[in-house]
């Protein structure tokens, strides 16, 4: 559908409304504005209708209820602001009356957004045991909305994230938290600290830096601060500076491989999410499933407020659905597996012990949801305290109550598949040089053939290389899997980036800095040492490039050696 096609009117004056027409008109979508609704038209091709919570609010819904009578199918209309604090009743109310009425709160909009591109477990490793610990710094409507979204999603093991809330007065989150959110504790292992300089000494290594709601000035010098503190504990943390603001443009060569400028609102504004939906695909699936169930249960699924169409669904329920639909990438990163277009996968099923650890994730992912939104536990449920007798450790369950979380993690192959993806079990290859960057490389052809043969031996496992991005023949092998295969890039730092940069030379950062943005995760490592380590634990196979390197610990049981001649000598039935 072409943007001819899309039409936006956009009624009203509230600056909200002028980010949205400005975000739309910059990817080339036709929006007309309209200040006031009083004797305006509504263009026969008008596709979406966008308002915004005010004053003027109730004029604009009478009128676009009457210009849109006569329509074939209901008025798509988005009001910005989130939704008032009305009753499914009130809401429902507004369905059905020749509008499909939709409320989009657009700072938790922009964090889904950003968390989706950019999440938590790209700069850390869960199955190694490794923890997120994100640092917010600024407290603003964005800082909040990321902290709900990130405590609701950043949920790996049976513990909580560790979160950092730094702020010139961190006072401000405290009261915050306490007002709103009190049982925020349960959910994230929370650190307060003061800006420009918190203190990380002794804090877990930052994973993830997001920088809230500052001009572009002050946020890049906090920005430059958090990330040279980091550095200190010897993390690499990818560092977010989410402000709606012009950012200068910089030379490729200038970029650090971790500050990355966005602009939230852009993100909250995006044309497939406001006119297409697909931000909202897989929760759509997730509700369309409870329907199919409800209805195979013999009960009405529109019965209930929770069980009608997604188009008529209040917005609590919808946002409940999204929520489950973001934790699911991070159920897939927990147990090493991969998102692929469905026709490349025959069928896919979770392990006993796998299915039995994301239940538990599952479960803690449930309950954040509810302690964020004001439940407790009581022996006996009531919605109307806010009461649940389910807010209990996974371990204190019942067996019929984690058989329900069980069946949650059963489903996840079955949503994906819903909506055009297959899940494939990683298969991690560690690639390791031979140290000597300066002698002849392996011939590419010897690159490509090393590949095609274990693509061809494992053809049901998702293929990821895993090096440290230092090592040049290594590089060598990322950057032709990369250019010829879709496999997966993880990437081992044993020393912080800003070292590791320091030391090479303008070529090799040039191509250090490629794979950084290619790579679908960063691991932090303490030293050479760790780096073996993980390899011997996690890796399945080792491919050594060169004439051998000696390797520390014990290496994988499965490996390849391809000499700098191309010859390929194989330590197991490829």
């Amino acid at each position: 559908m072409g943007a001819s096609a899309s039409a936006v009117l956009v009624v009203g004056d509230a600056p909200l409304l002028t980010q949205a027409a400005a975000a739309l008109v910059a990817q080339g979508v036709a929006v007309r504005r309209v200040r006031d609704a009083a004797g305006a038209r509504l263009p026969r091709r008008t596709a979406l209708l966008l308002l915004a919570r005010g004053t003027g609010l109730g004029r604009e819904l009478d009128w676009a209820r009457h210009a849109s009578r006569g329509r074939s199918r209901p008025l798509r209309t988005v009001v910005l602001g989130g939704a008032p604090e009305a009753t499914a009743a009130e809401d429902a109310a507004e369905q059905g009356a020749g509008l499909r009425l939709e409320w989009l709160n657009p700072e938790a909009t922009a964090a889904r957004a950003l968390l989706a591109r950019w999440p938590l477990h790209r700069a850390f490793d869960p199955p190694y045991g490794q923890d997120p610990h994100l640092v917010v710094a600024g407290f603003g409507p964005f800082a909040r909305a990321l902290l709900l979204h990130a405590l609701r999603i950043g949920q790996y093991a049976d513990h909580a994230p560790v979160v950092t809330l730094a702020a010139d007065d961190p006072g401000a989150w405290r009261d915050w938290l306490e007002a709103e959110h009190p049982q925020a504790g349960v959910c994230g292992r929370l650190r307060f600290a003061s800006l420009p300089a918190p203190d990380l000494a002794d804090a877990a290594p930052v994973t993830t830096i997001v920088v809230c709601d500052l001009p572009p000035a002050p946020a890049l010098a906090c920005a430059r601060g958090l990330r040279d503190a980091a550095a200190e504990q010897g993390a690499s943390p990818l560092v977010l500076l989410a402000a709606d603001a012009d950012w200068p443009q910089a030379a490729r060569g200038d970029w650090d491989g971790q500050l990355v400028p966005v602009r939230p609102l852009a993100l909250a504004f995006s044309r497939e999410g406001l006119l297409f939906g697909r931000d909202d695909v897989l929760a759509e699936v997730i509700h369309e499933h409870y329907r199919d169930t409800s209805a195979a249960q013999g009960r009405d699924p529109a019965a209930a407020p929770s069980g009608r169409p997604w188009p008529e669904l209040p917005a609590s329920y919808r946002n409940a659905n999204r929520h489950q639909a973001d934790h699911l990438w991070a159920k897939l990163a927990v147990t090493d597996c991969r998102a692929v277009p469905e026709e490349q996968v025959e069928s896919f099923a979770f392990a006993p012990t796998e299915v039995e650890r994301l239940a538990i994730i599952e479960h803690r992912r449930w309950a954040v949801e509810r302690w964020l939104d004001g439940w407790t536990f009581a022996p006996v449920r009531d919605n109307a305290r806010k009461l649940h007798p389910q807010l209990i450790p996974y371990a204190e369950l019942s067996d019929a109550m984690q058989d329900l979380d069980r069946f949650a993690v059963r489903l996840v192959p079955s949503l994906l598949a819903r909506s055009g993806l297959g899940v494939v079990r990683r298969l991690l290859v560690a690639v390791r040089g031979d140290g000597e960057a300066a002698a002849p490389g392996v011939p590419r052809r010897a690159l490509a053939e090393l590949l095609r043969r274990l693509l061809e031996r494992y053809p049901d496992r998702g293929l990821t290389l895993v090096l440290d991005p230092s090592d040049a023949l290594a590089r060598r092998l990322a950057e032709e899997a990369l250019r010829e295969t879709d496999a997966g890039l993880f990437l081992l730092l044993p020393a912080a980036l800003p070292r590791l940069l320091a030391g090479a030379q303008p070529e090799a950062r040039t191509a250090i800095l490629r794979l950084l943005e290619a790579a679908e995760r960063r691991i932090p490592l303490a030293g050479d040492a760790a780096a073996a380590d993980w390899i011997a634990r996690r890796a399945e196979i080792l491919c050594v490039l060169g004439d051998g390197a000696p390797m520390a610990g014990t290496p994988p049981a499965k490996r390849v050696q391809l000499d700098r001649q191309g010859r390929a000598r194989w330590r197991f039935d490829y």
